[in-house]
């Protein structure tokens, strides 16, 4: 049976709870469609998170990958494009700063993601839930991810599909924080969504 690879990030930026980590955690161990889940939460640690994605990687042999991470924007956006830049700026979780605002100097400018986003976004919308392509992923923890999982899919010649899913805040969130006017979407609604797109695969 084919496996569907779903990561989350570790709660950050303040937050006690990441809807990413959440959402990996309920599906793992589940069986939609004809995929068997695997869920994986990542630390938010540029020095950690990408063996942790390799030991998995080896593991599970995925068919697909769906990267997922926060984002406070008000649709679950699915990403097109990894930029090969990175913010010297922001700490990870752990306080490490990157020497460089360029992920790999070696590599590409950027890398497409493989699963097309437009077919989903629009299965998404036909279920009433909010969503749209999305052409910038940041250059935090999510872009730096994405880059670097098509960058082993490329160069390896890996017979995988990936993308990254940005997942809007929950209302908890919002109410950690006293953000009443924080976009949010309830965390089954979220589920439901990344049910619905690993149902659809097999179109991309």
């Amino acid at each position: 049976m084919p496996i569907v690879l779903i990561t989350g990030f570790e709660p950050f930026d303040g937050f006690d709870i990441n809807p990413s980590a959440e959402v990996a955690k309920i599906l793992d161990g589940q069986r939609i469609d004809n995929y068997a889940i695997v869920g994986l939460v990542l630390p938010l640690d540029y020095t950690r998170a990408l063996d942790i994605l390799d030991v998995a990687l080896e593991r599970h042999n995925p068919a697909f990958i769906l990267c997922c991470g926060q984002a406070n924007r008000a649709a679950i956006t699915i990403e097109r494009i990894a930029i090969n830049v990175l913010s010297n700026k922001r700490p990870d979780n752990y306080d490490n700063i990157p020497q460089t605002d360029v992920i790999n100097h070696e590599g590409l400018a950027a890398y497409f993601a493989n699963i097309d986003p437009h077919t989903l976004v629009e299965i998404l919308k036909e279920n009433e839930i909010p969503a749209e392509v999305s052409y910038f992923a940041g250059a935090y923890g999510c872009n730096w991810l994405l880059y670097n999982v098509m960058q082993r899919i490329v160069t390896n010649n890996m017979n995988i599909k990936a993308t990254f899913i940005h997942l809007p805040p929950i209302p908890s969130q919002a109410i950690q924080k006293d953000m009443m006017s924080l976009a949010t979407l309830p965390l089954e609604v979220e589920v439901e969504a990344l049910m619905i797109i690993i149902d659809s695969l097999y179109l991309v």
